[in-house]
């Protein structure tokens, strides 16, 4: 709770960043904060800009966690709904259904035959790119340490997955369940 000269007030924060938002140009809580400073609102901080955005702003800005983001909402659009990506921008990784746990751990597995040892981000950035879907480093983490343990071998001193010498074959995969 705000105590009287301690900073804006919520309210006001809230306020501001909708009218600097109105432009329609996508801004990350930083680039909000330093502007709402030069406008004169001091004591904004990123950390209160996101905390308003996220709470007293629900409904009415969107924020894109591909880009650290935050937009004026489309008063349109569904609940939930995420804004359009900037033109020449893909959609947010967020937006593709996340591929199986096998797929994943299948096409990290073909990505290592090559036998160059690879990090989980550069994995994960070769399979969205391949079109997998929704894959980022912690899902490749996840997976390579639990259903992969026997098929990667993992280096803590560079981060990096590899195949061991003998190529691991895959099991088989199992029915998804519905």
């Amino acid at each position: 709770m705000e105590t009287p000269g301690s900073g804006p007030t919520r309210a006001e924060v809230l306020a501001q960043a909708g009218a600097l938002l109105q432009d329609g140009q996508p801004r990350k809580a930083k680039q909000i904060a330093a502007e709402l400073g030069a406008r004169g609102l001091a004591g904004v901080e990123k950390s209160l800009v996101n905390s308003v955005l996220s709470r007293e702003g629900a409904g009415q800005f969107v924020y894109d966690p591909g880009t650290y983001t935050y937009t004026v909402a489309d008063p349109t659009a569904p609940p939930g709904a995420r804004a359009a990506p900037p033109a020449g921008r893909p959609a947010p990784a967020g937006d593709v259904p996340a591929p199986s746990r096998q797929a994943v751990l299948g096409a990290a597995h073909r990505l290592l035959a090559d036998r160059q040892p690879r990090t989980a981000r550069q994995i994960a950035r070769a399979l969205t790119q391949e079109g997998l879907g929704a894959v980022d480093k912690t899902l490749i983490n996840s997976i390579l340490k639990r259903e992969g343990q026997t098929l990667v071998q993992y280096d803590p001193d560079t981060f990096t997955y590899t195949l061991p010498g003998a190529a691991a074959a895959l099991p088989a995969a199992e029915p998804e369940e519905r």
